[in-house]
Order: C-alpha cells, then sequence, then structure tokens
C-alpha cells in the first residue's frame, strides 16, 4: 500500500507563550528518540470543514501545551518558541473497511504515523499529526508527540483537550510541565544502559481477550493464597509474559537471565500536592524484575511479583506529613530506586517491557464526528507489549512485539490461544 503526501503545513499556536525555555527531566534526557503515537480511525465521512476545525482547533490547542510548539536544544531544554507542529495530509489507496478486517498488519501502521523526511523527534517536530484519507468515507488521524517530553498519559491529556476546543469548548485544566520539578535534569554526561536495542527484524501481532476470557484468567491467576485478587492488567500480562518467555528462550538451552519491567503512571498513585494530576511529560517508575530463563513464569506467581512492586513503590511514594521537606524526599526515594533499576538492565540482558494505555480515555477522541472505531498504539521496542482497552471497554488489546523468530513460536502458544483470539476483524 502506498500512502499519497496531499499537503504539510506547519501549524502555530494561536497566541505566543511567555516562557522561554524549559528543562528536561532526568528520565526525558534518557528516553529513547522515538515519537509516541495512537492513530484514530473513523468511518465517518470528512471534509475540507472538518479538516480546517482541526487545524484551527490544534493551533488553540498549543497555546495550552506550548513546548510542544518548540524545539529541544541540546538533549536538555525546550525552546519554547512557537516553531509550529507539523500538520500533513495523505491519501492511502485502500478502503478502510478493507483495512479493519486484518487490523494487525503493523507495516501499514507504521506507513500511518512515519514522519517526513528530516523530522526528529529530539530536535523538531515535537508534535506532528497526520490525517489519511481512505478510498471509501473512512479516515484516521495519526498523533505522534516526542517522548522526550510526553508519555502515553500525556498524549492522552493532549488528544482530550484538542477534541473539545475542536467541538467550541474550552479546556478547564491548563496542563503543567513539571518534570524537571520532579525528576531534576542530570548531568548530560551520565550514560544510561540503551533501552532500545534494533539488532534482530521484530514483528507486532494484535491479540484480543474478552471479558469472559478475562475474568477466567483472572480466576487462574487468583487460584492460590499468594493472589487473593488479580486485576485484569495483571492477569493478561502474567500471561502474555509466560508465552513471551516460553517463546525466547525455547531456541536456546543456556540458562540466561532477562528482565522484566511494567510501566506503572505516577499521576493516579502520588498526591497532587507531590506530582500535579495533568502534569504533563514522562512520569512513570520502572521497576524491575530480573528472572532465570529456567523461571516456568507460572501466573500467579508472576501476579504476586507484580503487586509486590506496586507495594514497594506505595512504600517510596508515601509522603505521611504532606511537608516541603517530606515532599522532596519522597521524590529523591523515587528517583533513586528508578535510577537503581535502569542500572541494573545491560545491553545483554532480553527486557520484555510491558506498558498498559488502558482507562486513558482514547475512545472518547470525539472531534465533532463521533468516536473512533478503533485506536492503534504505536509500539517501538523488539520485545514490548502495550495494552489498550477495546471498544467496548469490556475487553483488552494487547499489542505484542517480539523478534521474528519468537514471534512465530508466540502467536501459535496454545495456551495463549485459550484466552486470546489473534487480530479479529473491527466491525463498522
Amino acid at each position: 500500500m502506498k500512502l499519497e503526501l496531499l499537503s504539510k503545513e506547519v501549524i502555530k499556536p494561536a497566541s505566543p507563550n511567555h516562557l522561554q525555555t524549559l528543562s528536561l527531566s532526568l528520565f526525558d534526557q534518557f528516553l529513547p528518540s522515538t515519537y509516541v503515537s495512537a492513530i484514530f480511525f473513523y468511518d465517518d465521512h470528512s471534509n475540507q470543514e472538518d479538516i480546517q476545525r482541526l487545524k484551527s482547533s490544534l493551533s488553540q490547542t498549543l497555546s495550552l501545551f506550548y513546548p510542544l510548539a518548540g524545539q529541544i536544544k541540546d538533549g536538555v531544554t525546550v525552546h519554547c518558541n512557537d516553531e509550529g507542529a507539523l500538520f500533513t495530509e495523505a491519501r492511502a489507496e485502500i478502503f478502510l473497511s478493507d483495512f479493519l478486517r486484518n487490523p494487525s498488519d503493523a507495516d501499514l501502521i507504521q506507513k500511518f504515523i512515519v514522519s517526513p523526511d528530516h523530522a526528529d523527534p529530539e530536535t523538531w517536530p515535537l508534535l506532528h499529526v497526520k490525517v489519511i484519507f481512505f478510498k471509501d468515507k473512512g479516515f484516521a488521524v495519526a498523533v505522534s508527540v516526542s517522548h522526550k517530553i510526553c508519555d502515553a498519559a500525556s498524549l492522552s491529556t493532549f488528544v482530550c483537550s484538542w477534541t473539545k476546543a475542536s467541538k467550541g469548548y474550552a479546556d478547564t485544566v491548563d496542563p503543567e510541565f513539571v518534570g524537571a520539578d520532579f525528576y531534576p535534569p542530570a548531568d548530560i554526561s551520565i550514560e544510561f544502559p540503551p533501552l532500545l536495542v534494533h539488532e534482530t527484524k521484530s514483528k507486532t501481532k494484535r491479540f484480543v481477550f474478552g471479558s469472559l476470557m478475562i475474568e477466567k484468567l483472572k480466576n487462574r491467576a487468583s487460584s492460590g493464597k499468594r493472589v487473593p485478587q488479580a486485576t485484569r492488567i495483571e492477569s493478561i500480562t502474567a500471561l502474555l509474559l509466560r508465552c513471551m518467555t516460553k517463546a525466547g528462550h525455547s531456541k536456546s538451552g543456556k540458562v540466561k537471565e532477562f528482565a522484566i519491567t511494567q510501566t506503572m503512571d505516577l499521576r493516579p498513585r502520588v498526591s497532587s500536592s507531590l506530582l500535579p494530576h495533568k502534569a504533563i511529560g514522562n512520569f512513570f517508575f520502572l521497576p524491575l524484575l530480573k528472572e532465570s530463563s529456567e523461571s516456568k513464569m507460572e501466573i500467579e506467581e508472576t501476579v504476586s511479583k507484580l503487586q509486590k512492586t506496586k507495594q514497594e513503590l506505595n512504600e517510596l511514594i508515601r509522603n505521611d506529613s504532606e511537608d516541603a521537606k517530606s515532599s522532596v524526599e519522597a521524590k529523591e526515594r523515587i528517583a533513586s530506586a528508578m535510577l537503581s533499576s535502569l542500572c541494573e538492565i545491560s545491553p545483554e540482558m532480553e527486557t520484555y517491557a510491558v506498558s498498559s494505555w488502558c482507562r486513558m480515555s482514547f475512545y472518547e477522541a470525539n472531534f465533532g464526528w463521533g468516536k473512533p472505531v478503533w485506536v492503534a498504539p504505536d509500539s517501538v521496542d523488539k520485545t514490548q507489549v502495550v495494552l489498550m482497552d477495546s471498544k467496548d471497554s469490556e475487553g483488552v488489546e494487547a499489542r505484542v512485539t517480539l523478534p521474528e523468530t519468537d514471534m512465530a513460536k508466540y502467536e501459535h502458544d496454545s495456551e495463549l490461544l485459550v484466552y486470546a483470539t489473534p487480530s479479529p476483524s473491527i466491525l463498522i
């Protein structure tokens, strides 16, 4: 499938900002130079009036999210110079209805989000929007933000604010860019181990867990004394990790240590005195679980370990007195624990990363022509899982990326297929 580029335009903020520079936080600095992306698919007809409304409302929203219209200089500072965001339009030689019959084609999804030549998430543009028109009345809006200043929760907040502006409503909550206040910048001479290593070709597949299968999986995960009650995300994560590691370690008889990380959004876990709930940036915690390839990754045991990491994080963020000294100490504890985890990851160690985008209201992205029929997150790591609510909010979609040789085994795992359906069609 080819995409025909129709237009390219820079959208500037409707009103100028008054902040000249914004420091990147400690963890903004070490994050890979990638975009965090989501693609919103709509089956309703779009016209030029709709596109113009998208552009004008984007301009209004950039006045609130002004760093996204800036440039990153020297890898440590965002120059909030109102340079603008990139807005492109393209045409796909395919029907949306045909595409959604097999929406697991990761190569096609990559074409939808790929940025134009010379785009760099480490410099500019920090925000890229691409509108794709299909041969029928369907179209998609792909939104990509630099991972240097936004995580998935920040992307969700931005899109929510943009949809309000598109429908003529003013957002009552101003976003707060306080990353450097929470995770103070570090000496840029500090070297972190690379989080992304693309030495082998990877493949991405989509698996969907229906509500009934989720309940069965939760019951399985909670069947013993160690786990009184497993959540749906814990249960799904444990199953996926079990099947991923089986596929990865079946190719070698050597006992190897591997690591598991599960992204934890700090916003709902800490008090607003420590971190505003509308904070924009990379406010996550990455606990590290080390396992030997001899481990069978039993589901109940893995869930128990995942729950223990949550308890440990709760201890780190305790802030009983709410005074300034206690707040500083809590931030220092979190940053220190995060650094310790990252320093334990070596480039040679296989790392399985899980990120949940559930409960982030992506399916509420209504720009004025209805809610999306499907939302696709983008994954960037060779061994990564991104979890997303299904449209009915009852099920969960897992977008799994593995080396090609591992995926060949993983997608046929009989244990996985008991609970998950591989790439079912999207009905519109």
